[in-house]
């Protein structure tokens, strides 16, 4: 069974993968991205897995941060 952030209908996981699409993250995604992660208090595995997919693609260049 997999984890919740792992699942295509998880709102991280729906998020990154958007922006990673796009290849671009806006202010306002980055703000929900935060408002997601910080939640519920805590940071799990799979949220973790998740940004750090994207902070990755930013750092290769894949994904652009616009205003």
């Amino acid at each position: 069974m997999s984890s919740p952030a792992s699942q295509p209908d998880c709102p991280i996981t729906d998020l990154v993968s958007r922006c990673i699409q796009a290849r671009t993250i806006t202010q306002a995604q980055y703000q929900e991205l935060t408002a997601l992660v910080l939640a519920d208090g805590t940071v799990d595995e799979s949220e973790r897995k998740q940004v750090n997919r994207l902070f990755d693609a930013i750092q290769v260049g894949r994904v652009r941060i616009v205003d």
